[in-house]
């Protein structure tokens, strides 16, 4: 009985978390009426839908988030991020090289394009953008697992054992790294 009242309490909290950002949408969309070049107002209402899994419509304000402000790097960025949520991964890479050339600091962008790369079969460029995040903060788990799974990809085992250990020692789920090189392999090879 208590883990019922316990999943009911977080359903309740999940349910109010939802509510108030869909209000939030609402107050921006009022906004907007009388503001309709308001290019920050565009960009949080995106972003806010992206948090509620609405990914047409985010990329709707991130359109014109950008066509208001071009040089706006976490507009593409964000963008990048609706795209592969549909698993339209080339205006994915588009974003996120837009994002990069627009702020080649850019951690999450190479890190998402290395991600995207990965999911078109592009291992090459994947390691590339990883190795790139690296180069910038080596102490970041997730470039390094994205690594290993493009290298057992190209069927570089010794790479990809050292980059797996690499990433767990950095924090990323051991168990999840292992299912995600497993699967890798079976793209390599289906049994």
């Amino acid at each position: 009985m208590h883990d019922h009242q316990g999943q009911q309490q977080a359903d309740d909290e999940v349910g109010a978390a939802v509510e108030l950002l869909q209000q939030e949408v609402a107050e921006i969309a009022r906004h907007l009426e009388h503001a309709p070049d308001d290019a920050e107002a565009y960009f949080r209402r995106g972003v806010l839908l992206g948090q509620l899994v609405e990914p047409h419509r985010a990329i709707e304000d991130f359109d014109a988030t950008i066509r208001l402000e071009p040089a706006n790097a976490e507009a593409y960025y964000n963008r990048g991020m609706a795209y592969v949520h549909l698993k339209d991964f080339a205006p994915a890479i588009q974003d996120y090289t837009e994002t990069i050339r627009l702020d080649p600091s850019h951690l999450d962008a190479f890190n998402n394009r290395a991600a995207s790369y990965y999911e078109q079969g592009q291992m090459e460029k994947a390691i590339a953008d990883a190795d790139a995040a690296l180069s910038r903060d080596p102490s970041r788990a997730s470039p390094y697992a994205l690594r290993a799974m493009a290298a057992t990809q190209l069927g570089l085992g010794d790479r990809a054992a050292a980059d797996v250990l690499k990433a767990k020692e950095l924090g990323f789920d051991g168990h999840q790294l292992d299912i995600l090189i497993k699967m890798a392999k079976q793209r390599v090879s289906p049994e």
